[in-house]
């Protein structure tokens, strides 16, 4: 069965058939995204859609990683949007070059590439496939990891001779050399100049050492050479150092210390009802503290400028999640043209958001721009790594909700007693700071090191994303559960020092995890069985379906009526539709709590729509749930006076692998509810965030009857949260 697609939000800015596809004399076809590989398998599902829609093999597919020189731009690889975006794009491009074929009766595509103009704009009216991939092939860099092939950017210049680079089809050789950045003992620092001069004069002379303002790097032959050059500048340098607000665990008054707020209305439906003498007003305040990415590879990028003249190009390799908002940031920040950079995308460490990446690219840009034609390759460590790229926002979620007996109910005690409730009204407050200071949105560059160069460029307040985007920190804070009144009224923190930005799913996280522990909440109190809650204030067929199938699947009644019996351990469920428009998910987990909260198995439902790569995107939500546990029971970021002081893993732990939960994932039918044909793709890499914590919570309520509102749920907010 074919589908009319509507035509890709991608192609309305790359809406040519070359920007796309390039068929080559072999026959093969090299397929062109602006999307950048992240870990999360996104250019073998791009593959596997251009093979689908040829009709050819997945061996005569290449996919060309990104690159501004001859990649659409597709600006961020974020939002679990690569395959509503780029996929369909992809997907039309590929459908509009096989109606070609055949239109020309072509024997192979190396014959069609002599017979297209290049200025050829694709033709969304060709219709595209409509049949579900569902498709297993393994993923190749899987096995070039298994087997320690150096695939990363990381291993260039260590594992990997790095001479000559290729460099659009050429080559050239370069002088390697190893970049660090000097940092000051603060999160916000201000060199002095006394000392700068002893300072250099007590430099070994393969030592070459840059300043600009208070940035200042150091070059040198080798990495230790490098290290400890930085070590001893540290100890001879005198700095200024801004405080830090005195705030306590992860964030948590942040709101109360904030020099400035800006408060607004972000949503409102419906019209506010007169409650009865019976109904019952419930009120609860959420806190998720700051968090870092933890990412096990520090941020790594390298950088040679050709020249040393005012017009020379720049290229740079690095494992941004845009390659083209870097460039223009870069462009901004060396005050050139946007056309004289080259991005090259190299996979770099796991990826969960806005990390270090495009900052210790413009380090290595800025490092090489001193020693022109020389490639500067530069590596966070671990503490710069957890010190200088952006937090996740701690956040504060106050929710109020009005409940009466329906219609023809007299009182709350008869709903108890099997008549229906309703939710006459629900207000959701969220502080927090901004969730995006990404690169490529503002008039100024958004790297944290170019702010303190003497160009005095100003500081960027973290901003939300727009509503129509998905949000910020109001992402998933409208309840998808059926009310008279909804109000969501959203507090952005301003003047903060800390740099927050993008974190996998971004507010979802915080507003799910509160949204979901209330309606537990009201529930329990209302006597209300927690999946039939759901099910009756639910008014979409495919979030009722998902939350029916994943009680059927556990067995939801008689595995909580087992578990009630077993000391300690308990049943929990959450259900979100990420970004209201995305992934359909349901979650439920089983804890054991003793002196600490276990999580011994998560149960995952998602309907994500047409389902492209089946394999991928159950190790997504696996993933993200598995993420989402270390989330909901360790994770905290820690500052003092001057600096933030989690930058090992003793200080900020993460989950271990002994403590990993079994993970069961079940994805709908792509055609649920969808009697005529397939639903639209949609992404999977953040719908578990919210739900999974949320479970978790709800369970520990079911296991031990303490309500924990504030993240982490460590021994120590369990035993507060007991004593409450």
């Amino acid at each position: 069965m074919n589908q009319q697609p509507t035509p890709s939000i991608s192609l309305k800015t790359n809406p040519l058939l070359a920007q796309w596809l390039s068929f080559e004399v072999d026959g093969t076809v090299t397929v062109f995204t602006g999307k950048a590989e992240l870990g999360q398998g996104i250019l073998h599902a791009l593959k596997l859609m251009a093979s689908h829609e040829l009709s050819v093999s997945v061996a005569s597919i290449h996919i060309e990683a990104a690159n501004t020189q001859h990649s659409p731009d597709e600006g961020m690889t974020s939002g679990s949007l690569s395959v509503q975006d780029s996929g369909l794009a992809i997907r039309q491009a590929c459908a509009h070059a096989a109606q070609l074929f055949k239109m020309h009766a072509c024997s192979s595509y190396a014959e069609l590439r002599s017979k297209l103009d290049a200025q050829l704009p694709v033709d969304v009216t060709v219709p595209t496939k409509s049949s579900a991939l569902n498709l297993t092939e393994g993923r190749e860099d899987l096995v070039a990891l298994v087997h320690g092939k150096p695939i990363f950017l990381h291993d260039l210049g260590i594992n990997v001779d790095l001479t000559p680079i290729k460099n659009n089809g050429g080559q050239i050789n370069i002088n390697f050399l190893h970049g660090r950045m000097v940092r000051g003992p603060g999160l916000r620092c201000t060199l002095r100049d006394e000392g700068w001069t002893d300072a250099l004069a007590a430099m070994s002379k393969e030592i070459q050492v840059f300043r600009d303002g208070s940035l200042i790097g150091v070059v040198a032959p080798t990495e230790e050479l490098a290290e400890k050059a930085v070590g001893r500048l540290q100890r001879l340098l005198q700095w200024n150092i801004e405080a830090l607000p005195d705030c306590r665990e992860g964030g948590v008054d942040l709101s109360e210390v904030a020099p400035a707020m800006d408060s607004q209305v972000f949503h409102e439906a419906g019209q506010t009802q007169e409650a009865s003498t019976g109904a019952k007003v419930y009120e609860a305040v959420y806190f998720r503290p700051a968090l870092h990415h933890g990412s096990m590879g520090p941020s790594v990028a390298l950088a040679v400028w050709e020249s040393a003249e005012a017009n020379s190009g720049l290229k740079v390799w690095s494992h941004t999640q845009g390659i083209f908002p870097l460039r223009k940031d870069l462009a901004l920040a060396f005050c050139i043209d946007a056309n004289q950079i080259e991005v090259q995308h190299v996979r770099g460490a796991g990826c969960y958001g806005h990390n270090g990446a495009d900052d210790v690219a413009y380090d290595a840009a800025w490092l090489a721009s001193h020693v022109p034609g020389q490639c500067v390759r530069v590596q966070w460590t671990r503490e710069e790594e957890m010190q200088q790229s952006p937090l996740a926002p701690a956040m504060r979620v106050k929710l109020q909700a009005t409940v009466q007996a329906s219609t023809g109910t007299t009182s709350i005690r008869a709903a108890k007693d099997g008549g229906p409730i309703e939710l006459l009204s629900w207000q959701h407050d969220v502080w927090s700071q901004g969730h995006s200071s990404r690169p490529g949105r503002a008039a100024t560059p958004a790297f944290k090191d170019s702010w303190q160069t003497a160009q005095k460029f100003p500081v960027l307040e973290p901003i939300n994303v727009a509503a129509a985007a998905g949000a910020g920190a109001e992402r998933n804070a409208i309840p998808p559960y059926s009310s008279q009144h909804v109000k969501v009224n959203a507090h952005r923190l301003l003047g903060l020092p800390f740099r927050t930005s993008a974190l996998r799913s971004l507010g979802a996280h915080a507003n799910v995890f509160a949204c979901e522990s209330f309606m537990d909440e009201i529930a329990n109190d209302q006597d209300y069985d927690p999946v039939a809650f759901r099910l009756d204030k639910l008014e979409d067929p495919r979030a009722k379906a998902v939350v029916q199938t994943l009680a059927d699947q556990v067995n939801w009644l008689e595995r909580r009526q087992s578990l009630a019996h077993k000391e300690g351990w308990g049943l929990g469920i959450a259900y979100a539709r990420y970004k209201s428009k995305g992934a359909y998910c349901a979650v439920v987990a089983e804890v054991e709590v003793t002196h600490q909260v276990n999580v011994r198995r998560l149960w995952v439902v998602a309907d994500i729509g047409e389902i492209i790569h089946a394999d991928g995107a159950i190790s997504q939500l696996e993933g993200g749930a598995i993420q989402s546990t270390s989330w909901a029971l360790k994770e905290q970021a820690h500052w003092d006076a001057h600096h933030i002081t989690s930058t090992h893993w003793d200080a900020y732990p993460i989950l271990r692998f002994s403590e990993v939960p079994e993970v069961h994932v079940h994805l709908m039918p792509g055609d649920s509810h969808n009697a005529t044909s397939l639903n639209p793709p949609l992404g999977a890499g953040e719908a578990t965030q919210g739900p999974t914590t949320a479970a978790i919570a709800n369970a520990v309520f079911h296991a031990v009857g303490v309500r924990v509102r504030q993240l982490p749920m460590t021994p120590d907010n369990l035993a507060k949260a007991a004593l409450a």
